[in-house]
C-alpha cells in the first residue's frame, strides 16, 4: 500500500491539476462567448493532504497565450504526478515482493 503521506499527497495534486486544465479547457472552449469573463484560480499547499485549488475572481477577457500556459502547466504537473505515485507504488510492490 502506498505510504499514509505519499497518498494523500498525491492524491490532491492529481484533483487540483484537472482542476486548472479544466479551468483553462473551460476558459478557452469561451474565449469567443459575449460577456463570458475568464476564470482563474491558484493552487495552494494544504498540509498535512497536499494542495487544493481556490478559485479567484473572474479576470475579463480571456488571454489564450495564458491559457495555453496554463493547460500546459497542469498537464505537466498531472504527468509528474502520476507518474511519482505509479514510481511509488512499484517501489512498494517490489519491496514487498522481496520480502515473500
Amino acid at each position: 500500500m502506498i505510504t499514509s503521506v505519499a497518498l494523500p499527497t498525491l492524491s490532491s495534486g492529481l484533483a487540483v491539476q484537472s482542476r486548472a486544465a479544466q479551468t483553462a479547457a473551460d476558459n478557452i472552449a469561451n474565449v469567443v462567448t459575449p460577456g463570458y469573463e475568464a476564470q482563474q484560480g491558484q493552487v495552494v499547499s494544504v498540509n498535512p493532504s497536499g494542495a487544493s485549488y481556490v478559485p479567484l475572481p473572474p479576470e475579463g477577457e480571456v488571454d489564450l497565450g495564458r491559457e495555453l500556459v496554463n493547460l500546459t502547466a497542469a498537464k505537466q504537473a498531472y504527468s509528474l504526478a502520476a507518474h511519482a505515485f505509479s514510481s511509488i507504488a512499484k517501489t512498494e510492490k517490489d519491496g514487498l515482493d522481496t520480502l515473500a
